[in-house]
């Protein structure tokens, strides 16, 4: 008999994408036995890009996975429903970028988080998220100026989160205690992920059962490391967004393609916008004209003029702070070596402006520039007023766009247009609008702070996508990466439903695994052991027994109906002094209390137990040990904890 698969979507279902807000589903807490140590409920990050956060429950702790906000469209925070006060024990962060790490603050508003709690992540990504945190401040303080919009975190609540920051050094393992003061026997590992500065795939593991969390994957940079070789897994939390496509276009060639279409542009007099995200992509941008710049011919390379603005300028300063080899590639460490250049990611020539001023100055001058801003969607930032300023002061621009653009951006409404985009861009103007009244956009005056609703009128044959940019893997990649976790139960998270329907259906003719679904909000997933041969032992506590139970799953075991299995009420098999398994009936009443063992004893016992948890983990996801393997060396293992107690 199968166990009942963890609740999800498989390739054979037709569950809508829709999620049902009032459903009842059952609380985490309630699914964790020892059976199931580990049960992950997504609160967001399911069936959409954005505000991933992922509950992670065990017996002795309530833990978040991310905890990111919606940039596009649909709900902006995750569904904090069913936590409550202090509930939250720590939050570990794979990265830094906005969607990951954008309602932390809403956690310490909330109280949702525990006198002690801390925030588990690398020091690349400590640093980052302080630099984003107060970014994403700004901005909320100015959405909420809006009619309708209530604030939901304070100045406070980002500088009381992040000094719950309790970073490590590079990517390592360690356990919950050392952050922590906890029983919980929850230990950690973070590997190289390649998608951002610092950014990892996460392994959890407690009481014999493993979940890894892929975070957002990359492998596609110029100056990170390849995606890290993660460990052997029962589940597998898998992103999806680009799960509809075996490769990108290729990489060396997005970069070609970016520098030339900028090139060819400012050689005819005409500005180039580059709207980009201010971490990752920013640098990777930057990077190209840093290696490429001094190829221009001499009079091109005299009137050159980069300018690198807003939360670009400060996470570029992060990433030169982070450039050693625990985060930064071979080739670039050897660049900065051999050039004497520690600034790798800016040329000579880029400028950045310090304030207002600075920036009318630079874009009063003659000669076209590139822009580097962000945001990468067009959805705050400085890019929508260079955008503006562009649209008004030039003939021609050109717009090229390097990245994902969500639902509900003007990102994504300008790539969806036809031959013209009809676009509103509320900003502040950087430089006055133009004397030629037929040259002047539209504008209908705001009220926040200088802030103005400009309309404009934009050719789409001025806009330019570069899909090959992408710091996100394909799908290919993500399959090799589920390979090397061998898991039994793999969930797709961080994706759009259409891509993950059809990656799902690639999935399952392509990769062994028993069970492969897509995560549903507020739907637990139970961390299942292998299906083959379920192995459990325990000490009936409550029955105060000193029989220590083996039992092997048979076809008349039941199953609850979140799939845990169910034991027979009474009967256990036993192993007896010969190594053999035996039936042997649970001691109750009177014969209980007789064999009651002492509290030390009962202690030592589940200490004993817990350590041969972890090792049976490693013997089965690290070393591939079979099931047959493992009852053995349970049976040599419990053998020894009965000598031990006589």
């Amino acid at each position: 008999m199968n166990a009942t698969p963890p609740t999800g979507e498989t390739a054979s279902e037709s569950n809508t994408d829709t999620d049902d807000e009032d459903a009842a589903t059952t609380p985490p807490h309630e699914l964790v036995d020892g059976d199931t140590p580990l049960v992950v409920h997504p609160r967001g990050g399911a069936r959409e890009v954005g505000r991933s956060c992922y509950q992670v429950e065990t017996a002795d702790g309530t833990y978040l996975v991310d905890c990111g906000l919606n940039q596009g469209s649909g709900g902006q925070f995750p569904d904090f429903r069913g936590l409550g006060t202090e509930a939250i024990d720590a939050v570990f962060l794979t990265h830094a970028h906005i969607d990951h790490i954008g309602a932390l603050p809403v956690l310490e508003h909330r109280n949702l988080l525990s006198r002690d709690a801390t925030v588990i992540c690398t020091q690349a990504t400590a640093a980052i998220a302080h630099l984003l945190l107060h970014d994403s401040l700004k901005i909320h303080l100015e959405e909420t100026k809006k009619p309708g919009r209530e604030r939901q975190f304070e100045r406070t609540d980002v500088e009381e989160v992040l000094a719950r920051c309790d970073p490590i050094t590079g990517y390592d393992t360690g356990s919950v205690t050392d952050h922590v003061a906890t029983d919980d026997t929850l230990t950690y590992r973070f590997g190289d992920a390649g998608h951002l500065l610092g950014s990892a795939w996460l392994s959890l593991e407690v009481g014999g059962r493993r979940v890894v969390f892929s975070g957002d994957l990359g492998g596609r940079s110029a100056h990170l490391h390849d995606i890290e070789t993660p460990p052997s897994a029962d589940t597998l939390i898998l992103e999806s967004t680009y799960g509809d496509r075996d490769t990108h276009p290729s990489f060396q060639d997005a970069r070609t393609d970016l520098y030339n279409e900028s090139i060819n542009a400012i050689e005819q007099g005409i500005p180039v916008l580059i709207p980009t995200f201010a971490v990752g992509r920013a640098q990777e941008i930057l990077q190209i004209f840093r290696e490429r710049w001094r190829s221009l011919d001499e009079d091109t390379r005299a009137e050159f003029q980069l300018i690198y603005d807003g939360l670009a300028t400060q996470a570029t300063d992060r990433y030169h702070a982070f450039a050693g080899p625990e985060y930064i590639n071979e080739s670039v460490m050897n660049y900065m070596q051999n050039a004497a250049d520690f600034e790798p990611f800016v040329p000579d020539v880029a400028q950045r402006p310090a304030n207002s001023d600075d920036r009318e100055r630079l874009l009063n001058m003659e000669t076209p520039p590139i822009i580097v801003a962000p945001s990468g969607m067009l959805t705050g930032g400085l890019s929508p007023a260079y955008l503006h300023d562009l649209l008004t002061h030039y003939d021609e621009m050109r717009l090229i766009f390097t990245g994902y653009q969500a639902d509900g951006t003007l990102g994504r409404e300008i790539q969806g247009a036809d031959e013209t985009a009809h676009i509103s861009i509320e900003t502040r103007p950087i430089r006055p609008p133009a004397r030629d009244d037929d040259t002047e956009p539209d504008q209908q005056p705001g009220e926040r702070d200088g802030f103005s609703i400009f309309e404009h009128t934009l050719p789409t044959n001025w806009v330019h996508s570069i899909s090959g940019m992408s710091g996100h893997a394909a799908r290919n990649d993500l399959l090799q990466f589920a390979r090397h976790v061998d898991p039994t139960h793999v969930a797709f998270v961080h994706g759009e439903p259409s891509v993950q329907r059809e990656m799902l259906s690639h999935f399952e003719s392509n990769l062994d695994a028993d069970v492969i679904t897509r995560a549903a909000l507020r739907t637990s997933m139970p961390v299942y052991p292998p299906e083959s041969d379920l192995v459990a032992y325990q000490i009936d506590s409550e029955a105060a027994s000193s029989t220590v139970t083996v039992r092997e799953k048979t076809e008349l075991d039941e199953y609850g109906d979140d799939g845990s299995p169910t034991p027979a009420p009474s009967q256990a098999a036993a192993v007896d002094d010969s190594g053999q398994t035996v039936t042997e009936t649970e001691p109750t009443g009177d014969d209980a209390d007789s064999d009651a063992i002492d509290p030390a004893t009962l202690d030592y016992l589940t200490e004993r137990l817990a350590a041969i948890d972890t090792e049976l983990a490693a013997l089965r996801n690290d070393e591939r040990r079979s099931e047959a393997e493992l009852r053995a060396l349970i049976r040599d293992e419990v053998r020894e904890v009965l000598e031990t107690d006589d």
